[in-house]
């Protein structure tokens, strides 16, 4: 966030709150130096006989102020630093309470009055060569620490209460994320979409740890976000908005990370997460887990959706579904594409559908993917005789419908007085029981 900071006037520096997400009232806030600005933030979690969190933050130092309207990545960088503060809660009183750190002239945390109660308490910082881009917690004895094209492990030393650096593994090109499962770390590259590393403790004193490539894509990418979806699946997306799904190869011996699926959703995109926009109980009977075999549905991080956020503030989400809903909405899709022109199932423009996506990148053929925005306006915005319209138009489509509705848990519906009208039904009812995963 842009700031004024009292030593140089308004400027480009960032500002560290903690917020209560009832009331929308700060708790705590922490200001850092003129021209710094947070380029990650990542919580670190120690559980022992106390348990600890900690919010680690990592910079970007300016060399001067640049026009306001460039971007971070516009802005020339000469180092950064590593912060670490300790998310407290403590007991407020009604007078306003204000904790400093050593740097008092640099920064400092200030509580709001009457606010809920936790306060940053400064820990401990490192300077380093450039940028932080991006931070992860590797257990509670780890942080995983990307700067420029290098990935560092430090290790916390409990004896003398500070953290050293243990092992690092160099990159041909900057690291912008990193996510972790288990001991393996995906990296996401500017260039070289994903990479992905593996961390090896020490056995025993006379051992040291260990970082190492073990496998990278086959394909390029200026990635802006990736995360494991699984243990072998790995998910990413890049600035132009091109995702990517990735396994890791089955066979030991090779480096590559299989190609699983991808699509281009035709916007700037900036994040990507795992999981369901909010919580649900049970999940709809076709939407399956994030794995690399055919209907498992263990084994997975989550169940719910990739979703990703845009720079227009946008959100786009992304579900796991059973073959016999891919192959009936893709029929479905088909079959709106083909309709006569200014029909209701048509799209005007012909834009959407994931073949006509699938045009939008020349790199990659995307596959597996269908277009559930498309599918949506079948149940949303036709009538009843236009659904059967659709329908009756393709008799792949209606022999699918009638096929999966015998063996799905929905089943057919009671009330249709024939085949048209029971597959039409069908389908709509699939249709929005498979939007309700990605349902803000």
């Amino acid at each position: 966030m842009r700031v004024q900071h009292p030593a140089v006037g308004p400027s480009l520096t960032s500002c560290l709150k903690v917020v209560d997400p009832e009331t929308g009232r700060s708790c705590a806030e922490v200001q850092f130096r003129p021209l710094e600005l947070v380029r990650s933030l990542a919580t670190w979690h120690i559980r022992g006989q106390k348990s600890y969190r900690y919010v680690c933050v990592g910079t970007a130092q300016l060399t001067e102020q640049g026009d306001m309207q460039d971007s971070v990545q516009q802005q020339q960088a000469t180092g950064g630093r590593l912060v670490i503060y300790n998310l407290k809660p403590v007991k407020r009183k009604s007078r306003s309470r204000l904790a400093l750190s050593p740097e008092v002239d640099r920064m400092a945390a200030v509580s709001s009055a009457g606010a809920p109660g936790y306060e940053l308490k400064y820990v401990w910082e490192s300077d380093r060569s450039g940028p932080v881009s991006a931070l992860a917690s590797l257990g509670d004895a780890y942080l995983v620490v990307a700067v420029g094209a290098r990935c560092v492990v430090l290790k916390l030393d409990v004896v003398q209460k500070r953290l050293i650096e243990c092992c690092e593994c160099p990159l041909r090109f900057a690291a912008v994320s990193l996510d972790i499962c288990g001991h393996d770390i995906v990296v996401g590259s500017t260039r070289e979409a994903v990479n992905v590393l593996r961390f090896t403790a020490a056995e025993g004193d006379s051992g040291c740890d260990k970082l190492e490539p073990v496998y990278s894509a086959r394909f390029g990418a200026n990635t802006a976000d990736a995360r494991f979806l699984a243990a072998d699946l790995v998910a990413g997306v890049d600035h132009s908005g091109f995702v990517f799904v990735a396994g890791l190869p089955v066979k030991s011996a090779e480096f590559g990370l299989d190609f699983a699926l991808g699509m281009h959703l035709g916007t700037e995109c900036t994040r990507l997460r795992v999981g369901q926009m909010v919580q649900r109980l049970d999940l709809p009977e076709h939407v399956l887990a994030w794995s690399r075999s055919a209907n498992d549905s263990s084994d997975n991080r989550s169940a719910g959706c990739i979703v990703i956020s845009t720079l227009s503030g946008g959100m786009w989400t992304i579900a796991r579904i059973s073959d016999d809903a891919f192959a009936l909405l893709r029929r479905l899709e088909l079959a709106m594409l083909a309709m006569p022109p200014l029909h209701p199932a048509r799209p005007l423009f012909a834009a959407s559908g994931s073949i006509n996506r699938a045009r939008n990148t020349s790199r990659i053929q995307p596959t597996g993917i269908v277009d559930g925005s498309l599918s949506a306006t079948f149940v949303q915005h036709l009538t009843t005789a236009e659904r059967i319209e659709v329908v009756d138009s393709s008799p792949d489509l209606m022999q699918a419908a009638l096929a999966v509705a015998e063996r799905s848990i929905l089943g057919p519906c009671p009330a249709a007085p024939d085949p048209h009208t029971t597959a039409a039904e069908f389908v709509a009812r699939l249709v929005h029981d498979l939007s309700r995963v990605s349902i803000c």
